[in-house]
């Protein structure tokens, strides 16, 4: 089975890369301009552009150059800024420096003096304010951008740097570790970034907040907008009395209601592709197939630990235990709200299995009797380790302490919707309707517990005696029989029928359905057309023989191994052949098909006459071409039979994902490998 990273993602970004460096150099830009450097993540997309290097799909020397060049100009122009406005810009109450961050920046500039500007690059918080400061106080413009420059190089391999060396050390790991070990290695890349993600928000949060807060009194204070609020006084009250923070009914409930809509929308959404069987669900099945190569002992085991996390025993176990802490602290308003979080989740998800009745995957490694859309696993999670998640963020004081509950709780519902996909039991599709359906209760019950405040209904009151004492042995008593039940449960192994071969009377009865006629790339989007249909009397021949005709394995090339599947599966082998300056390209995919006593393939012809701009491959438009020099070649060298081809579709010309032109005359030809 092939590697997700590298043979299913990676080669469609491949598609897109020369956009990479503009990419590097406006993230580094944006992050180092003052104002969006507070709202923009740039050193977290020079950090994956450096992942995306490490994989050979970028020039790292061009992307760092642009990412220099990106962090350089960024600092001249806020250098600019401070020196011709510095001093009118702060006396602002509305800009993004708050006065212990001014303090610390001064004291940074007198202390390191003209190299401060290369130090501060590193230093959270300072990259941004410093140059503005050296412009404000007039520092020689020649001191800054000789210091300045370094620095820009320095962050810059910074993030690069340390995704490249990731990246390739993600490689070894694949050539020369198990699965298991580049799995934990994809897990823990994951945590760095959302771990990098969260320290932007903790530091630049009160900042970004200052530029909203600027932007929107700009935006009450123009002309034009005053003006209309004069003309309608009605509609801007009523307006106004939606932002109101004081009232339940104000901003709390605005915030509430869009959010809602928004996530009512998108699982709407869901349930349309779901039912109109948009790409969605063939992309379900080519990452169920993806998942069941990536299957190791050891990773079974974790994610199987963390799939008990949603079982309804577990969450039973922690809802008694949340419920009595919550009683110990008087936290009556707080226990309403998270049962109705957990019971309204509860029965939208019955509703789901029992309207949908979608079966298990055919990939799933344990057995379970209940139906697959939405997840039952992934709802729970987002309804109450989510709404628990809710709670301690709302009685934390700290922001910092808020942040960290916020991304905790974010790890953990992904790893148990990561854990059902991973193992078989679920879709894609599934694991995503159930988190929605657990974000719909998880705001109504907020709703629920701000309404419970606001009417003042069971207001605070002290703690019992010892409640700390008692949720603390409460916890550890759950944690306790979480263990024993991991331990001590096992799942039944899923029973899986047989596969049965059909023997076809007409080869073009496999062509019927529509789906068939083409390979789909990840997205579920057609790919490549089926031009070629191979029998031979022995299942496993047929790759080695057109090897030893001539035809190499593609692997060996693959930056122009794009994954492409056939009824949600990967081909059995990619071959190619180069011919004077094209590239031809042939690949297998085997089906449960018989014809005449022989085994059926499927395959799909194609051909590379170039590279556009030296990196983005350029396929053959005349894809009759690319399939009968196929047919020519292995009749020469691999001694098949041609039959007569079969017409599976119209004459047609289409456009592949890059907006280039193909066309065919919508013919099979029919080949049989002779013994």
């Amino acid at each position: 089975m092939s590697d997700i990273l590298n043979h299913s993602i990676l080669p469609f970004v491949e598609h897109f890369k020369h956009y990479a460096i503009w990419v590097a150099f406006f993230a580094a830009f944006g992050e180092t301009l003052i104002g969006l450097g507070f709202l923009l993540p740039g050193s977290t997309f020079l950090l994956l552009l450096g992942v995306l290097a490490g994989q050979g799909y970028f020039d790292i020397v061009v992307l760092l150059l642009f990412a220099v060049a990106g962090a350089y100009l960024g600092d001249i122009t806020n250098y600019h800024i401070g020196k011709h406005y510095g001093t009118v810009l702060l006396g602002r109450s509305w800009m993004p420096f708050s006065n212990e961050q001014l303090r610390k920046a001064h004291k940074f500039l007198n202390t390191h003096g003209a190299k401060s500007v290369f130090l501060a690059r590193f230093l959270p918080g300072l990259k941004e304010s410093v140059p503005f400061l050296a412009g404000s106080l007039k520092m020689q413009r020649s001191k800054f951008l000789f210091w300045d420059i370094f620095g820009a190089v320095g962050w810059s391999l910074e993030f690069i740097g340390i995704g490249y060396l990731f990246s390739a050390s993600l490689s070894l790991a694949q050539i020369w570790l198990s699965r298991t070990v580049t799995v934990i290695a994809m897990l823990i890349f994951l945590f760095i970034l959302l771990f990098l993600l969260k320290r932007f928000i903790v530091n630049n949060a009160h900042s970004a907040k200052i530029v909203l807060f600027s932007l929107w009194h700009s935006f009450l204070r123009n002309p034009f907008v005053s003006e209309r609020m004069k003309v309608h006084p009605k509609s801007t009250a009523f307006i106004k009395s939606r932002f109101d923070q004081t009232a339940f009914y104000g901003l709390p409930l605005t915030l509430l209601s869009l959010a809602f809509m928004s996530v009512f929308a998108l699982f709407a959404g869901i349930v349309e592709d779901f039912l109109t069987k948009d790409p969605i669900v063939y992309v379900d099945h080519i990452v169920a197939n993806l998942m069941r190569g990536w299957r190791t002992p050891e990773m079974t085991t974790f994610f199987t630990w963390i799939t008990y996390l949603g079982t309804k025993e577990i969450v039973l176990l922690y809802l008694i235990t949340a419920t009595v802490i919550l009683l110990l602290y008087k936290k009556y308003n707080d226990l309403i709200a998270l049962y109705l979080s957990l019971l309204g989740s509860a029965v939208f998800l019955y509703l789901g299995k029992l309207a949908f009745h979608r079966p298990r995957p055919e990939t799933a490694l344990y057995f379970e009797s209940s139906y697959s859309f939405p997840s039952a696993h992934a709802t729970l999670a987002v309804a109450f380790y989510g709404f628990l998640g809710y709670l301690l963020i709302h009685h934390s004081s700290h922001f910092r302490t808020k942040v960290n509950f916020f991304f905790a709780t974010t790890v953990l519902v992904l790893l148990i919707g990561l854990s059902r996909i991973y193992l078989g039991e679920h879709y894609i599709s599934d694991v995503y309707s159930g988190y929605l359906i657990g974000t719909l209760w998880v705001i109504t019950a907020i709703a629920l517990l701000q309404w419970l405040i606001y009417k003042k209904f069971f207001t605070q009151k002290t703690p019992f005696r010892q409640a700390k004492t008692i949720s603390i042995a409460m916890m550890s008593i759950a944690a306790g029989l979480y263990l024993l039940f991991g331990l001590n449960f096992h799942y039944k192994p899923a029973i899986h029928p047989e596969i049965k071969t059909v023997e076809l009377d007409r080869l073009k009865t496999l062509f019927d359905k529509s789906s068939n006629r083409f390979a789909q790339n990840i997205f579920g989007l057609d790919s490549q057309l089926i031009n070629i249909v191979m029998t031979a009397g022995h299942k496993e021949e047929i790759c080695p023989t057109l090897e030893k005709a001539g035809w190499k394995d593609l692997g060996d090339n693959e930056k122009f191994n794009i994954p492409v599947f056939w009824q949600a599966k990967e081909p059995i082998c990619s071959l190619e052949m180069k011919e004077e300056n094209r590239l031809y390209i042939l690949r297998i995919w085997s089906t449960d098909v018989l014809y005449k006593g022989k085994q059926v393939y499927v395959s799909g012809a194609n051909a590379i006459t170039g590279k556009r701009w030296g990196i983005i491959p350029v396929f053959v438009k005349d894809l009759d071409h690319a399939r009968d020099f196929a047919v020519k070649d292995l009749q020469a060298k691999a001694h098949v039979k041609r039959d007569k081809p079969i017409q599976i579709n119209e004459p047609f010309i289409k456009e592949n994902l890059l907006g280039h032109s193909y066309f065919s005359n919508g013919k099979v030809e029919v080949l049989s490998l002779e013994e």
